[in-house]
């Protein structure tokens, strides 16, 4: 049977081969069991600001992801999927970058974090629409679990 879900982790399988075959190693792929470590922990507070958690309509591509912290977390990945769990998740290779206030996407959530260092992760593809999105962080210098879910948002 064709489901959401079925599409969405096939999705991540092709896409992860492209680019796998195209860029040597950078992209996303499908997480079936994440690792069983403890959760990773940056030592401070990690906020999504964009899309906004819990917020709906947001474009089925919004492709960029926004965090503040307060100290770059350059070794951190973000992890995605349509359940509140991290068996069948997505991961992208694409690391932290940091980015300025000014490009951050409208609306983003005000940050909670004194001083905050923006940044954000990038993805080459979008959504399917009407679903539910979860979000986590993962540091990829470690073996330990992703952090979260930071948040949630529901597509167009």
């Amino acid at each position: 049977m064709l489901t959401l879900r079925n599409l969405f982790v096939g999705f991540g399988f092709a896409l992860c081969a492209l680019a796998f075959a195209a860029c040597g190693g950078s992209g996303t792929t499908v997480v079936a069991t994440p690792t069983l470590g403890p959760t990773c922990s940056p030592g401070e507070t990690v906020q999504m600001v964009y899309p906004i958690p819990g917020a709906t309509g947001v474009p089925d591509n919004p492709q960029q992801f926004v965090f503040v912290v307060s100290t770059p977390l350059p070794t951190y990945n973000a992890y995605f999927n349509s359940a509140n769990t991290l068996n069948g998740s997505v991961a992208t290779y694409a690391r932290m970058n940091t980015i300025t206030p000014a490009q951050v996407p409208s609306p983003a959530a005000s940050p909670a974090i004194p001083n905050p260092v923006y940044q954000s992760v990038t993805l080459p593809y979008g959504f399917n629409s009407g679903v539910t999105i979860y979000v986590w962080v993962n540091d990829t210098s470690s073996d330990c679990a992703p952090l979260g879910p930071l948040g949630s948002f529901t597509t167009l």
